[in-house]
């Protein structure tokens, strides 16, 4: 069942109720009731973005004891290692494969509450045949991922800490859109988002971000509901887009492997110098820092419009207090933003300070 839009509205209520019975009273994505005597204390989560989104509201990690494997590409060798090393310690024995939970693992942890995906009932109940209380997340909209949010508020009781993340990122979308009402772009800039390339390329198609934010169109977006489309040479070359850019999850790919690839030698976007990888805040589409993302990408595609070179930095910076109450330095600005491997790309550093 899908609820996003209207959980907040309705979990409000039910917290409303919860709270003269002394419980926390909330709906899932599922539309189920979650009751809660307390916060919990020890949380396991089925996928990455659990611990980050519930670190982001609650103001620590501390009751996180176990998480999937799959979270090790997300937490280790960037800023989230350096910023909440402890993730790094957690139990990762906890999911399989398309997060089929690990019972008697998660059992040994004596977990209050489990993070679980909702797209499959078959890896939500193991858990509950075991009296485990499970927190179902939807995927994976745009709203739902703002809900995340709400769901770790209500989980933690910080539904205040949810809304103050939530208010920052409407200011920063709200102050995009103003942006480029103002601009009246002739059209947006043409791009691809890239994650794979071997003998085909696998392009992003249709994800949670919204590129208009960014006076930007994806090529490769269809009505297929599809995340991922793949495509060869001649659809690459038909395409030609303006902008390529790689997420930063894509570990093994850089700029420089698309530049030194013949495949893509006649398209614009190379002949240009205008191959981009997305910052680490782009790591996690869940996380609570995802909206930087289209700021970053309106600034690279469209640096007239963004005089204040500096600005971005600071915005980084503040984001980043927010959301985790640290403060970040320069140099870990500059990590977050990949200046090496971007350092070919055409103004890279000239655009962003």
């Amino acid at each position: 069942m899908r609820v996003s839009g209207w959980i907040l509205g309705t979990a409000a209520a039910l917290l409303a109720v919860g709270a003269a019975q002394a419980d926390m009273t909330f709906l899932d994505h599922r539309g189920k009731t979650i009751v809660l005597k307390q916060p919990p204390q020890r949380i396991v989560s089925m996928f990455a973005s659990g611990p980050l989104v519930h670190t982001a509201v609650e103001g620590t990690d501390d009751h996180f004891v176990g998480v999937n494997a799959k979270a090790k590409k997300t937490y280790f060798g960037g800023i989230y290692e350096e910023l909440l090393p402890d993730l790094t310690k957690l139990n990762f024995d906890v999911a399989g494969e398309g997060f089929k939970p690990n019972v008697e693992a998660i059992l040994a942890l004596k977990p209050d509450a489990i993070l679980q995906w909702t797209f499959d009932p078959k890896i939500i109940e193991p858990l509950e045949r075991v009296n485990l209380t499970v927190i179902g997340w939807d995927c994976c909209t745009k709203e739902q991922r703002r809900d995340y949010l709400r769901l770790a508020g209500y989980t933690t009781n910080r539904i205040d800490r949810a809304q103050t993340i939530l208010a920052l990122q409407d200011k920063s979308e709200n102050g995009l859109k103003e942006t480029f009402t103002k601009a009246k772009l002739a059209k947006p800039t043409s791009l691809l988002v890239i994650d794979q390339v071997k003998e085909s390329v696998q392009v992003i198609a249709n994800s949670s971000q919204d590129y208009s934010l960014s006076g930007s169109v994806n090529l490769a977006a269809d009505d297929s509901g599809e995340w991922w489309r793949t495509i060869d040479a001649e659809q690459l070359l038909v395409w030609n887009p303006a902008i390529i850019v790689i997420p930063a999850y894509a570990a093994d790919l850089k700029p420089a492997d698309i530049y030194a690839n013949p495949m893509f030698a006649s398209v614009d976007a190379v002949k240009n110098k205008r191959v981009y990888k997305f910052p680490q805040f782009n790591k996690s589409p869940d996380s609570a820092e995802i909206y930087l993302s289209d700021e970053w990408l309106a600034r690279v595609a469209h640096p007239d419009l963004f005089p204040d070179k500096k600005a971005f930095k600071t915005t980084i910076k503040d984001a980043y207090k927010l959301i985790y109450q640290k403060d970040i330095t320069e140099d870990q600005v500059k990590s977050i933003l990949e200046l090496d491997q971007n350092k070919d790309s055409a103004g890279y550093n000239d655009i962003l300070g």
